[in-house]
């Protein structure tokens, strides 16, 4: 159930850090596929991080503060490439659709991948890990399950809806 709603909540914070992006940016985008406030890739970048980070931490038997931090950050950096990278296949496979398209940036590596955003998403993964995920794993370890069975109700009810007026 934890890992769940870290999903539901990293990606709701992912659609809101992004709407707000656009908006003063002023770009007339939609963050994500879907007509509820989430956007999974965030969700499922976060969770990957976590869990990267979770089993490091009980395996290493790296002591220096500094190589650590540089070690999760080039981690966390290649991760949240893959899956931003497997996020734009899946969405251009599924629903015909690219939210994202980095080929006219000089650093991107194709539609999906761009350094610079990479560069950034490494670091926010850092960021997150060492400052707001120990207060977040708390706050949702308290969650009762009924609050995830509402996300996911609702998510399912948002699939369907827009399954149904994308994709068929």
């Amino acid at each position: 159930m934890l890992y769940i709603n870290y999903i539901f909540f990293y990606s709701i914070l992912g659609f809101l850090m992004e709407s707000t992006i656009y908006k003063i940016s002023r770009v007339n985008n939609k963050s994500g596929i879907f007509y509820g406030p989430y956007t999974f890739v965030y969700g499922f970048g976060v969770l990957a991080s976590i869990i990267i980070y979770e089993f490091l931490e009980k395996r290493t038997t790296l002591k220096n503060k500094l190589l650590k931090l540089i070690m999760y950050y080039l981690i966390f950096t290649v991760i949240m490439s893959l899956i931003e990278f497997i996020g734009g296949e899946l969405l251009h496979l599924i629903f015909n659709q690219d939210l994202w398209n980095y080929s006219s940036h000089s650093d991107s590596l194709g539609k999906y991948i761009c350094i610079t955003n990479s560069l950034i998403w490494g670091l926010l993964s850092t960021f997150n890990i060492y400052f707001l995920y120990p207060k977040v794993k708390k706050l949702l370890k308290k969650l009762p399950h009924l609050y995830t069975y509402i996300f996911l109700l609702g998510f399912l009810i948002d699939l369907i809806f827009t399954i149904i007026t994308k994709v068929l």
